[in-house]
């Protein structure tokens, strides 16, 4: 079916591709439609009808097209572009089919767009594969306008969370500022139990976005969430905002959670500017080395893949486990009480291990404890 709405790459960017040395993508990256299960499959979406767009998403392939191949096993395919329909729903159908299609194969998608709307449809396709989603944004600003106007940029997370089927289970957005957020929004966020850090606090220690990522079905990145020192190729910029390094870290965060299926990089602009395309394409490869490097599933039974550090608080046991081939930490979450037969273990990092020796109780355990008990 894939073929059915995407126009392939170009014959001129696959001679490019072709004579690029055997070390570059270019020289490694498959074209054809005949995908796969468990690769990862490279699609660019244009909601508006703008050739100026797609030209500049072939700049982006040229850039990406170079990058030298990582240690890598799985297999990159670029399946080309979906153009616009006759109308906004006829690319909103196409979307959503493909990427049906595609998670069905067990695939891992990356979208790149040019409106962030697109993001309301890139979580509607996990509803034909599952009934619980995981939903990681990285954006300046909250999405939560209102749910009874028409689909737009400003209100699709609002959509999300109140139009049917309800499949959102977590919901954490990394990066807002706090100028462009309303304060009965950030309270809405905290009502909902939904995770929010803001960009201050990831800019001091964007290490601690890791473990906000760990457990992401879905991630959606806005690029008007780059300072515009670093990124002018949107549409709406900021003076402030991630730098091109911290954006590339949260690329390669997103992708070494290893149940990430789909990465949407949105508003993305056309502007032909040679250091935009080149970061694009370096949030791309940082997300495709993440993924090769994800470390599976943890199997906490085998007790010779983790050390366990307990810790004893004035009112309970604090146990927390470190995965020793990933360095990644986690916090067991346990109530038997409530739930005597269930253990819950959620992402942490090493801070939170760091503090609770110093008798704080980490702020990713309150909140998961609320959600759950």
């Amino acid at each position: 079916m894939t073929d059915q709405f995407l126009t392939p790459v170009s014959d001129e960017l696959r001679q490019f591709a072709a004579e690029l040395d055997l070390f570059a993508i270019g020289s490694n990256i498959d074209f054809d439609n005949a995908v796969d299960e468990n690769s990862i499959v490279i699609i660019g979406v244009y909601k508006n009808n703008n050739k100026s767009a797609e030209a500049a998403v072939d700049q982006f392939r040229r850039q990406f097209y170079t990058l030298k191949m990582g240690n890598w096993q799985l297999k990159v395919r670029d399946l080309g572009d979906l153009l616009p329909g006759a109308t906004a729903e006829d690319t909103y159908f196409a979307f959503l089919k493909i990427q049906q299609e595609l998670l069905k194969k067990k695939c891992t998608l990356i979208i790149i767009g040019d409106d962030p709307v697109l993001a309301y449809w890139q979580f509607r396709a996990f509803d034909s594969v599952t009934h619980q989603v995981n939903l990681t944004c990285v954006d300046n600003r909250f999405r939560l306008g209102n749910d009874s106007e028409e689909l737009s940029e400003f209100n699709y997370l609002s959509k999300i969370i109140t139009t049917d089927p309800h499949s959102l289970f977590d919901y954490t957005h990394l990066g807002h500022q706090t100028y462009f957020v309303a304060q009965e929004e950030l309270d809405l966020m905290e009502e909902l139990n939904f995770e929010v850090k803001r960009l201050g606090i990831l800019t001091e220690k964007i290490q601690e976005a890791e473990p906000e990522l760990r457990n992401s079905d879905m991630v959606m990145m806005n690029l008007e969430s780059l300072q515009h020192s670093d990124f002018q190729s949107t549409a709406r910029q900021s003076p402030n905002g991630f730098s091109a390094r911290e954006i590339c870290s949260l690329a390669r965060y997103a992708g070494i959670n290893n149940k990430v299926r789909s990465f949407g990089v949105y508003n993305f602009e056309a502007k032909n500017i040679l250091p935009d395309n080149l970061l694009l394409a370096e949030i791309i490869w940082y997300f495709i080395e993440g993924k090769n490097h994800s470390a599976g599933d943890i199997v906490f039974e085998n007790e010779k893949s983790y050390e366990t550090f307990r810790v004893q608080m004035a009112e309970q046991e604090l146990v927390f486990y470190r995965v020793i081939m990933s360095d990644q930490w986690w916090l067991e979450l346990g109530n038997e009480e409530a739930l005597p037969s269930v253990q819950h273990i959620i992402p942490c990092s090493s801070e939170d291990y760091q503090n609770s020796l110093k008798g704080k109780i980490p702020h990713r355990w309150w909140k998961a404890y609320k959600k759950l008990f």
